[in-house]
């Protein structure tokens, strides 16, 4: 049996979210030794998941026409978070997208990723887009069965990787 704790971090800046977490990881490590616990890796840029990672089809055109299109069809929230999740090395939690698109504590997040799924679908077929990867994918914890909430939503590493080498070589000019 787990004890469990809530705590409220709507007010609390990315850094000091990941600050919790890291936290609360250590002292499971500390307590429990070799044991699997599935911590949330929320705002934190996990580099080497993203650093050598393939593209796998996508280019630096196709991710823009990705944030374009979600743009164009008032898709901000999304936008706003696959954003997020690229600087943060690939993952947005749950709470971080309720945080960025100010939803309320009833809202649902079903077909949350459906807009990009549209737009994938788009480039694969119009724009040459030679990949079978989703930009997007919900992450779940592997333990439940059954239906459960989405604990993120994690972008490509391929597509980490593009933007963040963008911006590196932006930043060295």
């Amino acid at each position: 049996m787990y004890d469990s704790l809530q705590i409220d971090v709507s007010d609390f800046s990315p850094e000091q979210v990941a600050e919790v977490l890291r936290f609360v990881a250590s002292l499971r490590e500390s307590e429990h030794g070799d044991e699997e616990y599935i911590v949330v890796e929320d705002e934190v840029d996990r580099e080497e998941l993203w650093r050598d990672a393939d593209p796998e089809g996508w280019t630096l055109e196709h991710v823009d026409l990705l944030r374009e299109r979600l743009r164009e069809r008032g898709n901000d929230v999304q936008l706003a978070a696959f954003d997020l999740a690229i600087k943060q090395g690939g993952f947005v939690s749950r709470a971080s997208v309720f945080r960025v698109g100010g939803y309320g504590s009833s809202r649902r997040l079903n077909n949350w990723i459906g807009p990009f799924n549209k737009v994938f679908g788009e480039l694969v077929k119009d724009h040459g887009l030679d990949s079978n990867v989703l930009p997007v994918g919900a992450v779940y914890d592997p333990e439940p069965t059954g239906y459960q909430r989405v604990l993120g939503y994690r972008v490509h590493a391929g597509i980490v990787r593009l933007v963040r080498e963008r911006e590196e070589s932006i930043a060295d000019d």
